[in-house]
């Protein structure tokens, strides 16, 4: 091999290295970014987990008060139609309470 091979080399050598430090800064840079995402993830999802929890004291609260009319009744069809129901207990909790409403109504008309 001759200089002149080793030269050419070298330049590429010398090239390659100067791209490997460019992609080695993107990479740090990218990793900076995803942490600053990840801890704003991580607050949203607090933020998510509080509302969550409020939402379901809200929901227990509108299913544990009496309605004297249609218009409270339909008012937790609503609620109960904006909250996610798919889990059986709060099914049974918007049934029950339903159901109680509906009973005393009947015993205010009786």
């Amino acid at each position: 091999m001759s200089d002149a091979s080793l030269l050419k080399l070298e330049a590429e050598f010398n090239a390659n290295s100067e791209r490997k430090v460019q992609a080695g800064d993107k990479v740090a840079e990218l990793e900076a970014a995803f942490d600053r995402l990840r801890k704003r993830m991580r607050k949203a999802e607090r933020k998510e987990g509080r509302r969550t929890q409020e939402g379901a004291r809200l929901f227990n609260k509108v299913m544990e008060t009496r309605a004297d009319s249609l218009e409270g009744m339909f008012a937790k069809v609503r609620v109960r139609e904006r909250w996610n129901t798919d889990e059986e207990a709060s099914e049974i909790a918007t049934l029950k309470s339903l159901i109680a409403d509906l009973r005393a109504l009947a015993d205010i008309q009786s």
